[in-house]
């Protein structure tokens, strides 16, 4: 779905995957978002979006800016016109030199951007706003985000790494083996992934492996859903239909179909969290 893609240079490098910006209308009314894995920043600049809860009979609705912590569930977003917007898609553990311990509270919640930074939100916003430009926009969005750069977040780097292991194995490692890696007991481990992820390591392996699952399937073929189970180390198929469908609400076939109306034979390399549910 971005239109344009930033990566940003040293040190933020460390702590962002990208800086996205997008500036059109969605082909489609209401999405699925799935969990990514991430946290994200967006600053809004076109019509509001409507978050819908998942019985889909209560919305919030979301204005100038805000944050989606760490989810674990999938979100369901209604564009109400164009959309136009600014984000930062932090990587895991990310965020925290950025938003300190509100990190936690964040999980599985979308939340107004000036209720986490205060009233630096609406000046970011309307900063940002001026900028005639997507790169304009990019530059001042580093220049900001190093400003709010903690000067200490110690235990970081560890905890990052063993995020990298985590994704690297597909969660194969218990806490016990991974706590030795990282050099650290398990009770700190978990307690270190809940104050600068989000959540606990085991929550942020089986959404590193829903990601996996996503961007190994080839809607262009007929997709071996065995083969990919079995690639991303799932006991059996009906453990990973149940992982699938307690993640997405849909059934892997459901999945492909719904993105083919929309995506066509498209999916690698592609936003494939985005799922339209209504046309």
């Amino acid at each position: 779905m971005p239109t344009f893609l930033h990566i940003p240079p040293p040190p933020l490098s460390q702590f962002i995957d990208c800086f996205w910006y997008v500036d059109l209308l969605v082909p489609y009314t209401r999405e699925k978002i799935l969990p990514t894995g991430t946290i994200e920043l967006m600053i809004n600049f076109g019509a509001p979006h409507r978050k819908y809860n998942q019985v889909e009979s209560d919305f919030e609705l979301m204005t100038e800016a805000w944050v989606a912590g760490f989810q674990t569930e999938y979100i369901v977003n209604e564009p109400v016109a164009e959309t136009n917007m600014i984000g930062v898609r932090f990587k895991p553990g990310g965020a925290y030199p950025f938003l300190g311990g509100v990190v936690y509270e964040l999980r599985n919640a979308v939340v107004d951007l000036e209720a986490v930074i205060g009233y630096d939100a609406a000046e970011m916003r309307e900063r940002l706003y001026e900028q005639p430009t997507a790169a304009a926009r990019f530059g001042l969005l580093q220049e900001l985000l190093l400003e709010r750069l903690m000067a200490d977040y110690d235990g970081l780097e560890a905890v990052q790494y063993a995020v990298q292991t985590l994704d690297q194995l597909s969660g194969r490692l218990s806490i016990r083996e991974l706590s030795e890696q990282v050099g650290m007991s398990q009770k700190h481990l978990i307690h270190q992934f809940k104050k600068m992820v989000g959540v606990s390591p085991k929550q942020c392996a089986r959404v590193l492996t829903l990601q996996k699952v996503l961007h190994l399937i080839d809607p262009a073929v007929s997709v071996n859903w065995s083969a990919i189970a079995h690639e991303c180390h799932y006991y059996d198929q009906a453990h990973f239909n149940r992982d699938f469908k307690a993640f997405t609400g849909l059934t892997p076939a459901q999945y492909v179909i719904l993105r083919q109306e929309h995506f066509g034979d498209v999916q690698q390399g592609e936003e494939v969290h985005f799922v339209p549910i209504i046309g």
